[in-house]
């Protein structure tokens, strides 16, 4: 079966939005070291840009023919796994522990450099591996 052209330009219009979302966040977390607020900004980037992969491939299934099971939420929880709900629970804790290493080190004068990388890395970790959980429970 074959998907109508005005699908497949939503399709990759979608893709190319959510490219471009991912772009400028990952330019927000290199270029911005030290700005939460826009730390923010971009990890909410990245939740859209997965978020309108997600509305792609639904609009592509649509386009097929394809019809989706009723959605259970137990049912969706069962296949993210194990190993990515420990992931997404260790990213959490590690930003918590390097949030308040971050606040620790501003009490004393704000002097080392190590928490707010630590903090970038476990937050971005966290983007990532809570993304991939969403999109298994949500379709």
């Amino acid at each position: 079966m074959t998907i109508p052209a005005e699908v497949r330009r939503k399709f990759y219009a979608l893709r190319a939005l959510a490219g471009v979302l991912t772009v400028f966040a990952g330019a927000i977390f290199i270029l911005r070291l030290h700005d939460f607020g826009l730390h923010l900004l971009a990890i909410l980037a990245i939740f859209v840009g997965l978020w309108i992969v997600r509305r792609s491939n639904v609009s592509v299934w649509l386009a097929r023919g394809q019809v989706v099971r009723e959605w259970s939420f137990t049912e969706k929880c069962k296949g993210v796994g194990r190993v990515w709900w420990a992931l997404t629970a260790a990213s959490l804790a590690a930003c918590v522990v390097f949030y308040l290493a971050m606040y620790v080190d501003l009490l004393h004068g704000g002097k080392e450099v190590w928490p707010v990388y630590a903090f970038a890395v476990s937050a971005l970790t966290l983007a990532v591996t809570f993304g991939y959980v969403i999109m298994r429970i949500f379709p």
